[in-house]
């Protein structure tokens, strides 16, 4: 507990640990609610090292509950020896036979039904021991004795109740032991030195400026409102019969209040002027940048011009070049050109020479298998020959005819002719079978390579006609000879073939070689234009260097001269607001130094006058606070009002839009109650107050439910803890216990979470759950508890706010076209306001979190100017409807009179409960009759002739315009459109 103990408060703790120190010694602790009875105790229990002990109030408590509650403590007290203190408050009197059980305990301790037969044969059990080192024999009796004993000296009540009513005087009457036996400590008011040590305590660590006169003025401005607001409430329950209480605990919360309005507003201020600052700061920096800009864009259109120019020269020299390349590039497209198609005709010529040739082949595999079937012994033995068979020496003339000039061993003349033929000279070709063989192997390859003279083979062609020259026929004869035959046979056969295909074996030599001229020229020009090109590219690059570097200074004077067009865009746009914003920083500045003071009368605007009616609120407002601070030279704005620091127009206007009524009252009780931190209970017998609450707040999903409605704990519950809105109607004069921690925020925290014990149970609690309290009584007297624990605001109409709503009634009912059309004005003033607030924020916003170069963001500076001109259009349409309005106020006007006498009339009847609560009379049923009046002379108007004898006999009704009006709206346009009407509705 966070407790300042000035002197009185330690001498209640002194009394207090005095009672409960002795046997038998119980405190009845008298004073209203909030005066610090429980604290006090709490703090003499702990001195004492008492447990601290407290019934917890559930819709369901009881009778058994409250005796579990007694058992556990007198287990603690009479078994277990340990001190306790119990603390109970009159709140928790849910049921007064609670009171039996607290007269029997205060009197003698022993509660007659406390325990059961068994239940006590278990306690004397458990202190027989205890009984007998007391040196008591341990009878039953005595057992049960030491015990109650025990209770005397342990258990001790602090019994907390106010002297407000008659309750206390009639508690004490039927249960004597209240005051019999107990000690009675009265908690006096608290006085002006102990509020002024409390005051100083809690404000120490507050930004209150740094004039020590200043912090010293505003501590003594809170004891010294706290009794005006005593003084106020004394003459408004003698005067106007009403009741209304501020306690110590009102005053506690008067300085937490402030402090989190001051913090809050502090913050708030400061960040608007901050954003202000910044928003103005982005201004002036960007209409200096656009000087700069503009040099600087100079600058750069002259070196783009420069290298405009020379990137256009570096361009014609590319061109040229590319000329060149692109000419030799034809060339050597042709030479390619060209050399395909000699490829193409050599590929197809070396294709049918080897399709030729491969018809050869087998010829040659055939003389080469010939030779396969002979060996070495078979030509040994043809050379032994003397003389060889007939036909076998032409075999061998053929042979050697073949191998003229090709083997040595043949002998041949000088045209290349074989000399001798003889079978002498075949041996000597023979004489080395295996050199022979070879050669006839190697044959073919010589005939390839063209080394074996044409005349051999036409020296072998007529010896290829004998009948003999053929394998089958000499194979008789001799076998090598045999052989010799078929080799002789194929190998000129694939001579045949290669003479035949030796044109074209030339011609593909030819083309050849012309494929190779062709190739190497055409190496020369692709060496020629790859130079060329190597070049070229050289120069694009240049080429793209001075482009790109051209594009660049482009890009920069572009990007120069959209910064420049959008910050003479932001300037044009936003230039306006340069004095209002200049002019809106001083207006923060000078807030800044007046906060103190403001915010201090609005905390104690919203935590004392709630209660009083307009003509307590302004005395205590304008006359009692505000001249004590102008006396303590606590600075204040020029017209100290508390709405301009509690809302804004825009606010009020939204709630005027949900249905709360105009006028200054209203509005006054609006602020009080969204700025409270404490829940509010309005009364409000007109219902005005719950039917804006209501539309206020369906979006929060509104619980509407009654006290002794069997679900609304179930209600509570659920709103506690989805952070729902909660709207308790038509409340009597008092408040269940069971909400008690709900109404008094008694909050438990663990973690980061919040708790709060409803009944047996703890509920999460959210911190968007809103409480509402709402009663019909027009008079209710709420004990010091409630009123300390709740902002109670006073809903009753005014008489000016009753005379502007009959106004409305009045012209609903003789202009209905004026009355719709100031409908349809007043909510599109309010949709304006609301408008306007939101787009200057927005707009600040916008500028202050803009990241980097503001001149960069387009979709910025668009927003901005969107955001300008919606602003300016919607500045000219209030503009248009603050002139409408004048004139349709100036219309209204004209029913003013018949307004004023109703609410005159109203408050009149209203005083009449003064003499007898008989006369009680509610709004509702008053605009009925002043609706059924209107009607009635109506049609009395339409039934009478229009005559001057009769308009000179008929009562005067109430002007239709004033004597000099402006725009007199003709007198026959009321009684025409009430005649219409009368038609209309005969029609239907």
């Amino acid at each position: 507990m966070d407790l300042v103990l000035f002197e009185d408060a330690m001498k209640h703790v002194c009394r207090i640990n005095r009672i409960i120190s002795s046997s038998s010694g119980h405190a009845l602790l008298v004073g209203v609610g909030g005066s610090g009875k429980q604290s006090l105790s709490r703090l003499a229990s702990f001195i004492s090292s008492y447990t601290t002990s407290q019934i917890t109030i559930s819709s369901t408590y009881g009778i058994s509950d409250l005796k579990t509650d007694l058992q556990a403590m007198y287990q603690k007290a009479g078994i277990k020896d340990e001190g306790v203190l119990f603390l109970f408050n009159e709140s928790q009197i849910t049921n007064p036979k609670f009171l039996v059980y607290i007269n029997d305990l205060l009197s003698s301790g022993d509660i007659a039904d406390l325990y059961a037969n068994e239940d006590k044969d278990q306690i004397v059990n458990a202190v027989r021991s205890a009984t007998k080192s007391a040196g008591l024999t341990d009878t039953r009796e005595n057992c049960w004795n030491f015990f109650i004993g025990r209770i005397k000296k342990n258990l001790h009540m602090a019994l907390c109740f106010s002297p407000v009513g008659d309750s206390l005087r009639g508690r004490a009457r039927k249960f004597p032991a209240l005051v019999n036996c107990t000690v009675i400590d009265w908690f006096q008011p608290w006085p002006k030195e102990a509020l002024w040590s409390v005051a100083k305590k809690f404000l120490e660590p507050l930004p209150l400026g740094e004039n020590p006169a200043v912090r010293d003025g505003i501590i003594e401005f809170m004891p010294f409102s706290f009794y005006q607001v005593n003084s106020a409430a004394q003459t408004y329950l003698e005067v106007d019969k009403r009741y209304a209480y501020s306690t110590p605990k009102s005053f506690l919360e008067l300085i937490k209040l402030y402090t989190s309005m001051l913090n809050k507003n502090i913050q708030i201020v400061e960040g608007r002027k901050e954003r202000l600052s910044n928003g103005l700061d982005k201004l002036r920096d960007t209409q200096e940048k656009v000087t700069g800009l503009e040099a600087d864009l100079k600058e750069k259109q002259v070196v783009v011009e420069e290298k405009k120019v020379a990137a256009d020269a570096f361009a014609e020299e590319v061109g040229r070049e590319k000329e060149k390349v692109t000419a030799e590039s034809d060339k050597a497209n042709v030479e390619a050109e060209t050399c395909a198609q000699i490829q193409k005709d050599v590929s197809e010529q070396q294709a049918s020479c080897e399709a030729d040739l491969a018809k050869a082949i087998p010829l040659v595999e055939q003389a080469e298998a010939a030779l396969d079937t002979l060996d070495k012994k078979d030509f040994q033995e043809a050379k032994a020959l003397s003389k060889p068979p007939a036909g076998v020496d032409d075999i061998t003339a053929a042979v050697m005819h073949l191998m003229a000039t090709i083997d040595p061993t043949v002998d041949v003349d000088k045209q290349g002719r074989v000399k001798d033929k003889s079978w002498k000279s075949a041996q000597k070709m023979m004489n080395n079978p295996e050199k022979f063989m070879q050669n006839l192997k190697e044959f073919k390859q010589v005939i390839d390579d063209q080394r074996v003279p044409e005349q051999n083979f036409k020296a072998v062609e007529p010896l290829l006609k004998l009948e003999h020259f053929n394998k089958e026929a000499i194979l008789k004869k001799s076998k090598a000879a045999a052989g010799l035959a078929d080799w002789v046979i194929n190998i000129y056969m694939y001579y045949s073939v290669v003479k035949e295909v030796e044109p074209k074996r030339n011609a593909l030599k030819e083309a050849t070689d012309k494929l190779a001229a062709a190739n190497a020229k055409l190496a020369d020009v692709q060496a020629l234009v790859a130079d060329l090109e190597a070049k070229l590219a050289k120069l694009v690059s240049e080429y793209d260097a001075a482009i790109a570097e051209k594009n660049a200074v482009v890009a920069e004077a572009e990007k120069c001269e959209r910064k420049l067009s959008l910050a003479q865009r932001l300037v044009n746009a936003l230039g306006s607001e340069n004095v209002r914003w200049q002019a809106s920083i001083e207006n923060l500045t000078n807030q800044l130094h007046v906060m103190a003071g403001e915010v201090l009368l609005a905390s104690a605007f919203v935590s004392y006058v709630g209660v009083f009616t307009k003509k307590y609120r302004d005395d205590l407002i304008n006359v009692k606070f505000l001249g004590f601070l102008k006396d303590k030279n606590i600075p204040l704005g020029e017209s100290p009002n508390p709405l301009s620091v509690l809302t804004d127009d825009a606010e009020v206007a939204r709630w005027n839009t949900q249905g709360l009524p105009s006028d200054r009252v209203s509005v006054e009780n609006g602020a009080i109650m969204t700025n409270s931190e404490r829940w509010s209970l309005i009364i409000d017998p007109q219902l005005q107050g719950v039917t804006w609450i209501k539309e206020k707040e369906k979006d929060h999903k509104l619980q509407v439910t009654r006290m002794g409605n069997p679900k609304m704990i179930q209600t509570m519950e659920r709103a506690l803890d989805q952070g729902e809105s909660v709207l308790i109607e038509n409340m009597d004069e008092t408040i269940d216990a069971v909400l008690a921690p709900v109404v008094g925020r008694q909050t438990i925290k663990r973690g980061r979470s919040k708790y709060i014990k409803l009944g047996d149970k703890e509920i999460a609690y959210s911190p968007d759950f809103k409480l509402f309290l709402h009663t019909k009584l027009s008079n209710p007297h709420y004990p010091p508890e409630i009123q300390a624990e709740t902002t109670i605001i006073n809903f009753t109409v005014t008489e000016q706010g009753l005379e502007d709503q009959l106004l409305a009634l009045v012209v609903k009912k003789e202009r209905p076209d004026l009355a719709r059309q100031k409908v349809e004005l007043i909510q599109q003033q309010n949709e304006f306001k609301i408008k306007l607030a939101e787009l200057e924020a927005s707009l600040l916003e916008k500028l202050t979190n803009a990241q980097g170069d503001i001149l960069e963001d387009v979709e910025l500076i668009e927003n901005l100017e969107t955001t300008k001109r919606i602003s300016v259009e919607v500045a000219e349409k209030v503009a248009i409807a603050k002139e409408t309005e004048q004139k349709i106020n100036e219309a209204s006007e004209n029913y003013r009179p018949a307004a004023a006498r109703g609410s005159l009339l109203f408050f009149l009847l209203g005083e009449l409960f003064k003499m007898h609560s008989f006369y009680m009379y509610s709004l509702e049923a008053f605009v009925v009759v002043v609706n059924r009046a209107i009607d009635s002379v109506a049609l009395i108007k339409k039934k009478e002739p229009d005559t001057e004898a009769s308009r000179a006999a008929s009562p005067q009704p109430i002007p239709a315009a004033p004597e000099e009006p402006k725009e007199p709206p003709k007198a026959a346009e009321a009684p025409k459109a009430e005649e219409e009407e009368q038609k209309e509705g005969e029609g239907e």
